[in-house]
């Protein structure tokens, strides 16, 4: 039997979008972000229909990142979430890495880069930075 067939059992099984779906929210929490601060969404956004999207809804502001659209009934959407989301919480640290790197990152730092930016320019103050942020007084 083709693997396709079968019941997706690694994060890798899963259509293209929805990885680069949890690489975001895996960033997200990377940069410091609750899990009940970043909501999962399937719709139109910026006028455009059938977008799979995550926000994050912290600090009195949000950000949307449109991560894919998807041409497929909302129940399906929402049920493939579900799922490669119970997967995540078995997966190993290495699988949900790679899966960041290769969705997120790639091949240099520019898109992670860009994509924390444009949250600080939503007005959002991005948790891990802090450290990388000048203090006041300091030279």
């Amino acid at each position: 039997m083709s693997r396709t067939k079968l019941k997706p059992q690694r994060i890798a099984d899963f259509p293209k979008e929805y990885r680069d779906t949890l690489a975001h929210w895996t960033a997200l929490r990377n940069l410091g972000f609750s899990a009940d601060e970043i909501f999962f969404g399937f719709g139109e956004v910026s006028g455009q229909p059938d977008i799979l999207h995550l926000q994050l809804q912290t600090q009195g502001r949000t950000f949307t990142v449109m991560c894919a659209q998807l041409h497929e009934p909302e129940s399906r959407v929402r049920k493939n979430w579900k799922k490669i989301a119970k997967l995540m919480q078995t997966s190993t640290l290495e699988e949900r890495d790679a899966c960041y790197r290769e969705h997120l990152i790639g091949s240099s730092l520019d898109y992670f880069a860009t994509f924390v930016m444009a949250i600080r320019e939503k007005g959002i103050f991005v948790p891990e930075l802090v450290h990388l942020e000048p203090h006041a007084g300091t030279a």
